[in-house]
């Protein structure tokens, strides 16, 4: 077995709808032994509001499919 990454959250920071920082908290399991949290910083991402807002979207979609929540109601 080789080392895997176990991804846990990702904070995000927005100025004028533009990308300026991160975090990652991630765990790792090494040949079964899993870590504590870690976490690593993010810089220089190429990454958007609007691509978040869809994927947002996308997220809040399936859960409310998983819950039976119509898509008409908030």
């Amino acid at each position: 077995m080789t080392k895997k990454l176990i991804p846990s959250k990702i904070v995000i920071e927005f100025i004028d709808g533009k990308f300026t920082n991160g975090v990652i908290l991630y765990k790792v399991n090494d040949n079964g032994a899993v870590s504590k949290i870690k976490s690593i910083g993010i810089k220089n991402a190429d990454f958007s509001k609007p691509a978040l807002n869809g994927l947002m979207e996308k997220f809040i979609k399936h859960a409310k499919k998983g819950e039976a929540i119509p898509d008409d109601l908030p």
